[in-house]
């Protein structure tokens, strides 16, 4: 499936997609970080875990050529 490299390359972008989205929906809020309820919190993690998971069903994709299980590796 995914060399021990690759495995590494997909767990760093999947992190990094976690965090721009956490960060991305943090500003939304608008509000300073000490003013965010659990609520608050709640939204923030639900929005960068959407964001992981169309990241990762397209990597398991094997029709999705981009990147994942589908792309060329004939580089």
């Amino acid at each position: 499936m995914f060399s021990k490299e690759e495995s590494l390359q997909v767990i760093k972008t999947l992190l990094t997609v976690f965090l721009s989205s956490a960060l991305a929906a943090f500003i939304g809020l608008g509000i300073n970080i000490f003013d965010i309820t659990l609520e608050g919190w709640k939204g923030i993690a639900g929005a960068a875990i959407a964001a992981v998971a169309v990241a990762a069903l397209n990597a398991l994709n094997p029709k999705d050529s981009r990147y994942g299980i589908g792309a060329n590796t004939d580089a």
